[in-house]
């Protein structure tokens, strides 16, 4: 049933990367770079059909994830993001009990911001997909393997609360693979602040586009000169 999530959150993903909109963007006035931490909870427990089972997800109290995010063009930008997460012996991994050591993730992906389509307001979600890379403390309870290259898809959105900062929350489907649709799979749920800087080479706003300028014109002014000279 685990692997009818997977299937589920991949077809999504990639219908939804394909039929982009066709409405034309702009490059102006974007942003530069992102960046920011999350609170990261994990999701591996082998129960496919409690994906919201917040009593064995896996996660800490502090962030455990930081990204950084360079904006590209029309929406696209590109994120490479490290996150670690420590098990807890008392949870669930897949359907094993008593798993101890920690796993490492690191991801790139390419994202599409929807953004600038709603209007530049509060509301910035977006969709992404990538490589990544997780590392897992070798345990004989865990299944999953210890060094897994993973297929990401990413759905999330963040909330401006100001010019330059907000709140993030995302979720990340992770797909192992050496064994595709199998223990090295997991869920990925963070929560957490972004920072966003604007561009700083001086491009020019709206305001200075040829519209908004005060035409000059130029008239040839005659001048009365005495009998005997020529009029210029």
């Amino acid at each position: 049933m685990r692997n009818l999530l997977f299937v589920f959150l991949f077809t999504f993903g990639v219908s939804t990367l394909i039929a982009q909109p066709t409405k034309s963007l702009t490059n102006q006035d974007s942003y530069n770079i992102m960046f920011g931490a999350s609170w990261s909870f994990i999701d591996d427990d082998g129960q496919a059909l409690q994906p919201f089972n917040v009593s064995q997800y896996i996660g800490s109290y502090y962030p455990t994830r930081f990204f950084f995010d360079k904006y590209i063009y029309n929406g696209w930008s590109a994120e490479m993001a490290f996150s670690f997460n420590k098990y807890n012996p008392q949870k669930f991994v897949n359907d094993s009990i008593g798993v101890e050591g920690s796993m490492v993730a690191i991801d790139l992906q390419m994202k599409y911001s929807f953004y600038k389509l709603l209007g530049s307001g509060f509301f910035d979600p977006y969709i992404g997909m990538g490589l990544g890379l997780t590392t897992r403390t070798p345990s004989p309870l865990n299944t999953a393997k210890s060094l897994s290259p993973t297929l990401n898809l990413t759905v999330g959105s963040n909330f401006w609360l100001g010019n330059n900062f907000g709140v993030q929350f995302q979720a990340a489907g992770k797909f192992g693979t050496t064994d595709f649709f199998k223990t090295s799979n997991y869920l990925q749920y963070t929560a957490g602040i972004v920072i966003r800087l604007d561009k700083s080479d001086g491009s020019k706003s709206k305001f200075h586009k040829s519209k908004y300028k005060i035409k000059k014109n130029h008239t040839k002014i005659k001048i009365k000169k005495s009998k005997g000279q020529k009029e210029t």
